[in-house]
């Protein structure tokens, strides 16, 4: 998904699982941005396959920027021109990969319940929906033509409306929505899922976030590294698993009922 404001020259490019519906949600309803999710004429050819899971822009090979950026049918429908992708002001939001490899995966497997382990097994098999939502790099979602990153801000999922702010001082836009939480049901803290056989799986299909978002995550080798670094961050709570495409949110406002508890 791309969300587009042409008066302030600015494009939000969404990565699954980092709090993007949310995201564009609020560009649109509060700072003029509209939401396109487009399915190219040609996305058998570009994206080398086509299943019955597609909904409109899921494959294994091509992440938001580039299905968007290439295609002229895209473009037309969103008003945009080579050099406008050139000039406008691009910006995404990306999440710890060890996270948010789970966070997909308990998107993804609805009622048939396949434990992580087992399901990580032979990724290039998995439909496009699924692979899309789990598996594909959140780096190549930001890669242009020529291999480099193509956006010009990466907030992070674990800073999201401090980073947000500051894609609102950039646009010299004030802030008008009211700052939310996810809202769902929980689940255990994500490292838990891990043992050591895990992780070094996980850190083979993670090397490409790892190799080009070193700037922003790195990997660990060792479990015992990994619970050790990680649990302090998320011992106060347990972690909440999304139940939809992106984050279920409710506003950061107390209730009637708990403010009158107090």
């Amino acid at each position: 998904m791309c969300s587009i404001n042409h008066d302030l020259k600015a494009i939000f490019i969404h990565i699954p699982k980092t709090a993007g519906t949310y995201l564009a949600d609020v560009l649109h309803k509060n700072y003029g941005f509209k939401k396109y999710y487009l399915t190219r004429p040609d996305h058998a050819q570009f994206c080398r396959t086509f299943d019955n899971s597609i909904k409109s822009h899921e494959n294994h090979i091509h992440g938001t920027l580039m299905y968007y950026k290439t295609s002229a049918y895209c473009n037309r429908i969103m008003g945009m021109t080579p050099e406008k992708w050139d000039e406008y002001y691009k910006f995404c939001f990306i999440r710890n990969p060890y996270d948010k490899i789970i966070s997909g995966w308990n998107y993804v497997k609805g009622s048939n319940n396949v434990p992580f382990a087992k399901y990580i097994q032979k990724p290039m098999k998995k439909n496009s929906w699924d692979y899309w939502h789990v598996f594909m790099p959140q780096a190549r979602h930001i890669i242009n033509e020529k291999g480099k990153i193509g956006v010009d801000f990466i907030g992070k999922y674990e800073n999201l409306e401090d980073d947000f702010q500051l894609i609102l001082n950039h646009l010299h836009l004030q802030k008008t929505h009211i700052p939310s939480k996810k809202n769902s049901r929980k689940h255990l803290p994500y490292f838990l899922y891990y043992n050591q056989t895990i992780l070094d799986s996980v850190n083979i299909l993670l090397r490409e976030d790892f190799n080009i978002l070193k700037d922003y995550y790195q990997p660990t080798t060792s479990i015992q590294l990994l619970h050790n670094r990680l649990s302090s961050e998320q011992s106060q709570s347990l972690s909440t698993e999304e139940t939809g495409e992106g984050d279920d949110i409710v506003p950061l406002i107390p209730s009637s009922s708990s403010s009158s508890s107090q």
